[in-house]
């Protein structure tokens, strides 16, 4: 995607800026802007009225935080606290620009500013108490970037997690975890990633439950970009500058309302914007605040059910405040979204770049389960083994093996052991690895394929006769199932049965006690099918796709089936969403009910990343050794950030995921 970067530092090239941001918003974004339905401009029922004013103010930003507070910043005076009278009755010195706060309690927020002197970020705490000469600044972290210079910035909370967005002088957005108030307070400064910031970037306000951070750039428009750091990195237009839409000079500020609309400062045009950010006609309502230079802007509502919008108007050097009759949503129409697991470990990343890991499987060691592996394909390469501290022990160059699968006690030329089978793309084949029980991997064979281009890949050994199958498909959608003989003196796969779907397939998972294969369509869902060479080809729909619980790429599937106990759950990679949902088989083995919905995120503490994008995937019952008493799920990052490194693979403790299921 184009951030225009040559052309920022060309004042002549603004036409072409204008013209390009606007073909970029009209044709390539799916939830671009459309031409606009220009709103009458309103006036106020009534002016201004002044907050706060001093001679040598020079301020920048004022919020309400009660009836009786308001916050603001100032060049001269700092952070300051002021009550209904104009009075400043507390303030941290400093020469401050840029505000942002995110609310704890009733009466405590978090409050970040920039101190502009000093090139410093400051995160403090806000008290107030009922006499204000008792309320409290204190500061919590101070970080002083080392390579950049920050513009402005803007705060993100979720999970006890506190996040600031800095636009920089050298036009980039990074993206800081900057204090952690759960479990443990305590200050941080992790740079979780940084991306090209639009030209003049000059504000930004980030919506939590949305995950979105606008940006508002000064001369061109304001733009939506995901915070998730896990998601493909994109963006889309809410608002942009005439011809293309209604906004006439220079952007100043930005600021969000409970619904996740957003008001826009436009000091040249003397005016505020009001925009909704869902669907494709964004602008709401144009309000005239005429004879005032609008340089910020924020809104709350008041006791009386109107909103009051308060801004710095540069001309006289004075807050103020006005009514603005907003139409405004009780609260934010957004989906809360999956729960939030983080990962307890995760393994070396493999050695190259771009989109080379792929699918992991777990090979349970039953001398000690504490030395168990995780066996991972190298779509560029071959098979990777890691230990459960997730180390590298063990690669073996195969070529391009996309699935792999594991399965227990075969016997061959009088040796009992183990192995796993993967779908190998260099050879069109199912390449079969000699597991022993100490955990040594080998080669053993190539089974070849009729297949024209193999893909996915999954085992199953049936209850009945004890044979050992394979089902392996390709990107058609056609399915083979091979039937797997050890008898003789080399490893060979006999074609048993062939059926298929749709569209592309790929993950796949067999349940032995039942006799089920689960499958995925990557667009379409979850089928079922019998997992005997004889149960026919008839397929029967388990879960559609739905873009709400399943979003497409349907992905990995594994099966959680302890020996000892009657939960039976299936897992599934949902791709377009970053997401894992579980389904519960105990009840009905063909009907997918679905129990946990979640996402695996950072955990800043541990220094691991979350997981996105993620193609296979992998679960156990059998315990770990005693850090996973109930098995783990274990999955492939399709992203691996913090710091950017080739792609790896995560394990989640599944007692983790048990809490969500007992939730329901």
């Amino acid at each position: 995607m184009q951030y225009f970067n040559q052309l920022a530092h060309n004042k002549l090239a603004k036409v072409s800026i204008v013209i390009t941001a606007a073909v970029f918003a009209l044709t390539a974004c799916q939830s671009a802007t459309e031409t606009p339905t220009h709103s009458a401009v309103k006036a106020l029922a009534k002016a201004p009225e002044q907050i706060f004013h001093h001679d040598k103010l020079n301020g920048q930003k004022v919020i309400q935080l009660n009836q009786e507070t308001w916050l603001a910043n100032s060049e001269n005076f700092g952070l300051m606290l002021i009550n209904q009278q104009g009075e400043m009755v507390q303030n941290h010195a400093g020469n401050f620009e840029s505000l942002d706060i995110r609310q704890l309690d009733k009466n405590t927020w978090f409050v970040s500013s920039v101190d502009k002197e000093a090139g410093q970020f400051l995160l403090f705490k806000v008290a107030l108490a009922a006499n204000a000469q008792a309320h409290k600044i204190t500061l919590l972290n101070t970080i002083k970037p080392e390579t950049s210079v920050i513009d402005n910035q803007c705060l993100a909370y979720h999970n006890g997690q506190l996040t600031s967005f800095w636009l920089t002088a050298q036009q980039q957005v990074e993206q800081r975890i900057v204090y952690l108030n759960q479990p443990n307070e305590q200050a941080s400064n992790v740079l979780v990633r940084s991306f090209s910031a639009p030209p003049g970037a000059g504000a930004c306000v980030v919506d939590d439950i949305k995950q979105q951070v606008y940006v508002a750039e000064e001369t061109i428009g304001v733009w939506a970009y995901p915070t998730n750091p896990e998601k493909e990195l994109s963006r889309s237009p809410i608002a942009l500058v005439a011809p293309f839409g209604q906004i006439h000079g220079e952007i100043k500020d930005i600021s969000l309302l409970p619904d996740g609309s957003l008001l826009v400062a436009l000091p040249e045009a003397e005016q505020i914007q009001h925009y909704q950010t869902d669907g494709s006609k964004h602008l709401a309502q144009v309000y005239s605040v005429a004879g005032f230079t609008i340089e910020s802007i924020d809104a709350k509502q008041t006791t009386d059910n109107n909103w009051l919008a308060a801004f710095y108007d540069d001309e006289s050097g004075a807050y103020y405040s006005a009514v603005l009759p907003l139409t405004v949503a009780d609260k934010s129409m957004a989906k809360q979204g999956a729960s939030q697991l983080t990962a307890d470990m995760q393994t070396a990343p493999v050695a190259r770049f771009g989109d080379a890991a792929d699918d992991p499987e777990i090979w349970l060691n039953s001398n000690n389960s504490a030395d168990s592996l995780i066996l991972t394909t190298d779509k560029r390469y071959g098979l990777n083994a890691y230990n459960l501290a997730g180390e590298l022990v063990e690669t073996i160059a195969s070529g391009r093996i996309n699935n792999i699968d594991v399965s227990y006690g075969a016997e061959f030329n009088g040796e009992n052991f183990d192995f796993a089978t993967a779908s190998n793309r260099t050879y069109n084949s199912i390449t079969v690895y000699k597991i022993t029980r100490s955990g040594d991997i080998s080669e053993l064979a190539n089974v070849p394929t009729s297949l024209p281009d193999v893909y996915g890949l999954c085992q199953y050994q049936s209850p009945i006769t004890g044979d050992y199958f394979v089902f392996i498909n390709d990107e058609s959608g056609v399915y083979h199932q091979y039937q797997l003989d050890f008898s003789a003196s080399q490893v060979t796969g006999k074609l048993v049965r062939e059926f298929k779907v749709e569209s592309q397939p790929e993950g796949c998972v067999a349940d032995a006690q039942t006799q089920t294969l689960y499958l995925g369509e990557e667009d379409w869902g979850i089928w079922t099918i019998g997992a005997e060479p004889d149960a026919g080809t008839k397929l029967e729909p388990f879960y559609q796709v739905d873009g709400d619980v399943l979003v497409d790429d349907v992905e990995g599937l594994s099966l959680y089936a302890p020996n000892n106990r009657s939960e039976k759950y299936l897992v599934a990679s949902s791709q377009g969403d970053d997401s894992y949902v579980v389904f519960d088989l105990a009840k009905n083995a063909n009907q997918g009910q679905v129990v946990a919905k979640f996402n695996i995120v950072a955990d800043v503490l541990k220094g691991i990343d979350g997981a996105s994008e993620t193609d296979g995937l992998a679960v156990i019952a059998a315990p770990l050794g005693d850090l996973y008493p109930f098995g783990a799920l274990v999955v492939q990052d399709g992203r691996n950030i913090m710091p950017v490194q080739p792609q790896n693979f995560k394990l989640v403790d599944w007692r983790k995921i048990n809490g969500l299921i007992l939730k329901q």
